[in-house]
């Protein structure tokens, strides 16, 4: 795992001094390479407030700061279930870093079927609750599982709808390149 990262922060490194390629240039191929489609125009993600598992309000603009991956998903989604050890992977690997994915259920059931199933399967990222998906609609997410790509300006970039492995090599330079821009 070390030696990953160690790749991976050498790749970042290499392509910011490398005078061929600007990181935007670089972020494009990577999305197109994980099949995360940019926003043309970055715009300021709406900002919510939603409770977690354990009942607490949490604010989207406490991450300004940091690169958030923004995953809606169900219990009852088995696409959102696939990509799910995934993205496990990747926010443990990140999670000490500028880094945050943080998933949104709209599961409608409610917090105990959801917490249940995050518990069966171990999961520690951090999962909000939107029953009634006022925030999918907020974000304009007509299917699941869908991420928004957030950069540390609270700025969208980029939008994946479908499942996704997470925690590829491509996803790993991708994240890496998003903190370590300005």
């Amino acid at each position: 795992m070390l030696g990953k990262i160690i790749f991976h922060s050498l790749f970042v490194l290499i392509i910011s001094f490398t005078p061929a390629f600007s990181l935007g240039e670089i972020r494009e191929e990577l999305f197109l390479k994980i099949g995360i489609r940019p926003v043309k125009t970055a715009s300021e993600a709406p900002n919510f407030s939603l409770k977690d598992l354990n009942g607490e309000k949490f604010d989207l603009k406490r991450l300004k700061g940091k690169v958030v991956f923004l995953n809606f998903w169900a219990t009852w989604c088995r696409p959102c279930k696939e990509e799910m050890p995934s993205i496990e992977a990747l926010y443990q690997q990140f999670k000490e870093k500028d880094f945050v994915f943080l998933t949104i259920s709209v599961d409608y059931e409610g917090r105990e079927s959801v917490k249940k199933f995050i518990e069966k399967k171990r999961y520690s990222f951090p999962v909000l609750l939107d029953p009634k998906c006022e925030i999918l609609d907020l974000y304009r997410v007509k299917g699941i599982p869908a991420t928004i790509v957030i950069d540390k300006n609270m700025k969208m970039i980029g939008r994946a709808i479908g499942p996704r492995s997470w925690n590829s090599q491509d996803v790993v330079s991708l994240v890496l390149l998003l903190i370590s821009a300005k």
